[in-house]
């Protein structure tokens, strides 16, 4: 199966894209959207029109390293020149350098502070694209012992010092997640919108599974002979955090299933992740924010940590809308709350279609 291009072409955008896209660059913009409406990509079309008209000063900074990793992967089909950062890399080696334009992917990942340094290293305008509903960091721990507080996307306009020289612009429409999956994930999301069918796009209809295992190494047996029987090139393996990335990549070594993989746990750190090759990305739930799968796994599912499980909540329902085709859930013993909450009627639980007796 071929992988689907995730970047848009100029003649098949909708009338807000195009809007977003052709927003004048004399002035800042922050643009919303939901899971699959397009923002990454429109983020880096943003990029090219300023290196077009105005120039290589501009740099794109967004929160994770594998979506830096991932974006970068698309940068040379536009012809853009210039490297992206993660934020950390971005903040701590680089200082916070300045630029004339400043593009900002999956905004509400980021702190008040976070997001007026970034205003502050724009010397003309800055373009920031997010979705309040995937704000999935608020509340975690850092490094430093503090609690990350992220700022809504929708309350960013009111703290910046000149209101009247920014954009507001919506996208409305969702191009990756079909439909099937949509009404899944619709009963596990936190904050989200009121589910809306005539704003999913895609054309892909197949059911998600949610199937139960005996054990873990069953459910990578599982996953290694879909991936096998199925000629699968475009797979996410997601688990809910490092130390499980760790387990399964453990696993799928002794199968001898190539794959690459992020995690960090017990002294290993491991980041072999290439999205130019078709190997399976294993990684968590997190790490997973802003990217896409034609298939994506969620082996290993269990109960939310009761101390954070809001948060995880909303990192389970990231990880649920990284796919644009099909979905497996695989658990052992009992499936936890929300899966649990799921109407049976959106998904089966068993691999392969049983068929009915004439």
């Amino acid at each position: 199966m071929a992988k689907k291009d995730w970047m848009i072409k100029e003649s098949e955008l909708d009338d807000d894209q195009i809007k977003v896209l052709n927003a004048t660059l004399d002035k800042s913009l922050i643009a919303t959207g939901c899971a699959g409406s397009g923002k990454s990509v429109l983020a880096l079309v943003k990029a090219q029109r300023i290196q077009k008209e105005k120039g290589n000063d501009y740099q794109i900074i967004v929160y994770t390293k594998a979506l830096c990793n991932y974006m970068n992967a698309g940068r040379e089909s536009l012809g853009l020149t210039k490297s992206f950062d993660y934020h950390w890399l971005w903040k701590n080696r680089k200082h916070c350098p300045q630029s004339d334009y400043v593009i900002v992917d999956e905004i509400q990942d980021f702190t008040k502070e976070e997001i007026l340094e970034f205003v502050n290293s724009a010397r003309k305008n800055f373009f920031f694209f997010g979705d309040s509903a995937q704000s999935i960091y608020d509340g975690m721990p850092q490094k430093d012992n503090s609690i990350k507080r992220t700022m809504p996307v929708e309350d960013i306009r009111d703290i910046l010092p000149d209101k009247k020289n920014v954009k507001t612009m919506e996208l409305y429409r969702n191009y990756r997640l079909p439909v099937t999956v949509a009404r899944l994930v619709q009963t596990v999301g936190v904050d989200i919108e009121v589910f809306d069918e005539d704003t999913y796009k895609s054309k892909e209809n197949s059911i998600p599974r949610i199937v139960k295992f005996v054990d873990l190494e069953a459910q990578i047996d599982a996953i290694v002979n879909i991936i096998k029987n199925q000629s699968l090139n475009d797979v996410g393996i997601l688990l809910p955090h490092n130390a499980d990335v760790g387990i399964v990549s453990d696993i799928l070594n002794q199968k001898g299933c190539n794959h690459e993989a992020k995690f960090s746990s017990e002294g290993r750190n491991i980041e072999t992740l290439n999205f130019s090759t078709d190997n399976p990305k294993v990684m968590t739930w997190h790490s997973a924010k802003g990217l896409q799968f034609e298939t994506v796994f969620l082996p290993y599912i269990r109960e939310l940590d009761v101390r954070n499980a809001r948060t995880e909540q909303k990192a389970l329902y990231v990880a649920m809308t990284r796919t644009y085709k099909y979905l497996y859930i695989f658990y052992s013993g009992v499936l936890p709350k929300p899966l649990s909450d799921i109407p049976e009627d959106l998904y089966k639980t068993t691999l392969v279609d049983e068929i009915e007796d004439i």
